[in-house]
């Protein structure tokens, strides 16, 4: 029942971050294309983009190269901040929540990314060409909105990248100390629990209990 509970939670969530992302894109979103994790597979998500007019698609089974360019992501806006820990607090997810929010402005504004703009294939060759610009001026030359290129356009002159760096530097810190802070935490409750096992196990008789029935650091 636990883990039902927290697959049906993780589609809810999904499906609220979808709806957060979709209202400040600067454009339509038309189509949704995922891997085959529950947390996308799912009828709330369905429910929305079918709601929404949005196409909804998936990747192949068991064919984690469907979606390179995204999966390349994985490490340049996400592991490099945040690591592979699991940050399942209050606090760590009020850091997350601003850390993830600059982390997103900084690579989409400040910097150039390589897009593949062609390919063709010479014999038993494929010749591809490549663009490098920022995410923002892909935006401004196809969207047609006035409104949103000035948005955004007196967004990028009033943030300094220097002062951005800094402070996703010090919220990365400040990530990795509550989840240092949290990690103590639980080894000390579990110390606490063993000791009181010990302590009513000497009550009870002289028999100890295995070394293999004690729970010491069993925690994510």
């Amino acid at each position: 029942m636990e883990i039902k509970n927290e697959n049906h939670g993780m589609m809810v969530w999904t499906k609220v971050a979808l709806e957060d992302i979709i209202k400040k894109m600067p454009f339509r979103v038309r189509k949704i294309y995922s891997d085959n994790g529950s947390e996308f597979i799912n009828a709330h998500v369905e429910r929305f983009c079918r709601e929404n007019w949005i196409g909804f698609t998936r990747s192949r089974p068991y064919r984690k190269n469907d979606a390179p360019y995204v999966e390349s992501k994985n490490w340049s806006l996400a592991r490099a901040y945040v690591g592979w820990r699991r940050y399942d607090t209050e606090e760590e997810l009020r850091i997350l929540e601003r850390l993830l929010r600059l982390i997103t402005i900084r690579p989409n504004l400040f910097m150039p990314h390589m897009k593949l703009v062609s390919r063709e294939r010479v014999r038993s060759k494929f010749i591809r060409q490549y663009e490098m610009d920022t995410p923002l001026n892909r935006v401004l030359r196809v969207t047609e909105d006035e409104k949103t290129k000035e948005h955004f356009k007196t967004l990028r002159q009033r943030i300094d990248i220097v002062s951005l760096s800094r402070e996703i530097e010090r919220l990365s810190e400040e990530l990795s100390l509550a989840y240092g802070n949290k990690l103590r935490d639980l080894i000390m409750l579990n110390l606490n629990l063993i000791s009181k096992r010990f302590y009513f196990e000497e009550r009870r008789g002289p028999k100890c209990p295995c070394i293999k029935d004690l729970t010491l650091f069993q925690f994510s």
